[in-house]
């Protein structure tokens, strides 16, 4: 390598500019100024700066460089711009510059890059460290290959990660590739385009952790053929934002991925318009979110299908896994349009969506919205896994529970229930002092005294008697005496059939008495 001044003479005068540039901390910049897509094919050597004076310039062979970095505006770089394990000694912007070959730094150790509203060929960056920024704020990058147009698999940005409007296209492959990535601020993609193909996702981004907020508000990710946007196990100490956002994709992994993510602010959905023909839009499985969620309102049409998906919808249809996921707060949707969707676009029951809808308007204060969930909960367990509630008989068994109490969240009706028993038992006493049994005799009648004939005719109770007496006998406990006074004719079939008839009945009222009193005391509120 030769030395600095003999590299100075073989320069042009634009990278003699370059390099004296970078030593006063100034900005280099051609006199003639020209647009980015012109430069990506100009051979105007006043407009060109080879890429190996920049490595050379960024690894120190050219003298000591400003602390300010290395910083040139709206030159082409010619071949590719190599940083592979380089260790740079400042950082340094390309910004509205055209990179045809592309840029790749796997492994490298940089200050700061900045590459705002440039255009370049693809950005090979696994392994980049950067002590700060790095910006593609408004920058165009083509890329092609399943490897990805932008790769920034296991980076660590030591600032923000800025995509701001920038637009990443891949035709046969994804977009952005960032999984494993770490940013010490935020990840910041508002306004992006990033259209990739295939069967990865377009914005792909699985266990990225980022120490401030993930915000695509307003962009676009498209995907034809998989995924659009995934951030599987994505930790970030902030909120990740998507109102606003287009997203569209295809196929059973779904459209947008929050499998098991960990939010540390809130969920912005609010506007989002998400798209999958062939499988989910949201797949928020086992994610947590510590801040408020915030969906699409109303979450669902008026058709019974999704709001966040465009296009025709058949009722019914599933879109949704929320499974494990979990909310501190809604917000745009009401807790009655939430409970549609776990009804009718989550793919099959699982009680802990509803168990955490409930939490939440619990914890808000509103029983008596968490009771109708957790019913609702209860007739979709029947109706989407009844094995798992048993055979032919607790199947029933569970319906009448439905019926009759709610399964225990409306232990009002259990008392209204019990009250029409005991009415039904007091009616029965009330008819069977109605009833001829002989001559003389009725099926419920006064007892006669031990000393008194038995040939003669008996002696009809009163009406508050036979109704007391079918009261008496329905009550399993606390008889109130007047048995002694009129009771039924058991000696005789009618007399039978209605002690019978009460027996039924007072097992109905233990059962319902039992019922009631676990619903209040709340033994038979249990998720299943």
């Amino acid at each position: 390598m030769t030395g600095a001044g003999e590299s100075l003479s073989e320069m042009s005068p634009l990278e003699q500019q370059v390099v004296d540039a970078a030593r006063r901390g100034v900005w280099a910049e051609p006199r003639t100024s020209v647009g980015v897509a012109e430069l990506a094919s100009t051979e105007d050597a006043g407009l060109c700066v080879r890429a190996e004076l920049i490595r050379e310039l960024l690894i120190g062979r050219h003298g000591e460089l400003d602390p300010h970095g290395l910083r040139v505006r709206g030159v082409r770089i010619l071949g590719q711009l190599d940083l592979e394990h380089v260790t740079a000694v400042v950082g340094f912007a390309l910004t509205r510059c055209a990179l045809p070959q592309g840029f790749t730094c796997c492994s490298a150790r940089l200050q700061w890059v900045d590459l705002r509203g440039s255009s370049l060929s693809g950005l090979t960056a696994d392994g980049l460290r950067t002590d700060d920024r790095l910006s593609l704020e408004g920058a165009t990058l083509r890329g092609a290959g399943e490897l990805g147009a932008v790769r920034l698999i296991g980076a660590h940005i030591g600032g923000q990660c800025d995509f701001e409007r920038a637009t990443i296209v891949n035709d046969t492959g994804p977009a952005l590739c960032a999984d494993r990535m770490r940013t010490g601020g935020s990840l910041l993609a508002e306004g992006v385009i990033l259209r990739g193909a295939g069967k990865s996702s377009a914005a792909q981004l699985i266990g990225v952790q980022i120490s401030g907020q993930c915000d695509f508000e307003g962009a676009t990710v498209v995907n034809s053929a998989g995924p659009a946007l995934c951030v599987d196990r994505m930790r970030t100490d902030g909120s990740l934002l998507l109102a606003g956002a287009t997203v569209l994709g295809a196929g059973e992994l779904g459209a947008v991925r929050l499998l098991g993510a960990q939010i540390g602010g809130q969920v912005n959905l609010a506007g989002v318009q998400v798209v999958n023909e062939s499988g989910p839009l949201l797949v928020l499985s086992e994610a947590r979110v510590d801040g408020i969620l915030t969906m699409p309102a109303p979450v669902v049409c008026p058709e019974g299908s999704v709001a966040v998906r465009s296009g025709d919808c058949a009722a019914g249809q599933r879109q949704v896994f929320v499974h494990g996921l979990e909310f501190a707060r809604l917000d745009r949707v009401s807790w009655r349009e939430w409970l549609h969707l776990l009804v009718h676009h989550t793919p099959k029951y699982a009680p802990q969506p509803y168990q955490q809808l409930a939490g939440v308007e619990r914890i808000s204060g509103h029983d008596n919205n968490a009771r109708q969930i957790l019913i609702t909960q209860q007739d979709d367990l029947r109706r989407r896994a009844p094995e798992a509630l048993g055979g032919t008989l607790a199947r029933w068994r569970h319906r009448l529970w439905g019926v009759v109490g709610r399964y225990g969240y409306r232990a009002h009706r259990l008392v209204t229930a019990l009250v029409l028993t005991l009415t039904v038992a007091g009616a029965l006493g009330y008819l069977a002092g109605q009833v001829t049994t002989r001559p003389g005799h009725l099926a419920a009648e006064r007892v006669l005294p031990a000393t008194a004939p038995s040939t003669g005719p008996g002696t009809a109770c009163s009406t508050a008697e036979l109704i007391g007496l079918g009261i008496d006998r329905g009550l399993p406990l606390g008889a109130t005496g007047l048995r002694a006074r009129c009771d039924l004719a058991t000696d005789t079939r009618w007399g039978q059939a209605f002690t019978y008839a009460i027996w039924a009945l007072q097992a109905i009222v233990w059962a319902l008495a039992t019922l009631a009193v676990a619903a209040y005391t709340g033994l038979v509120r249990k998720p299943a």
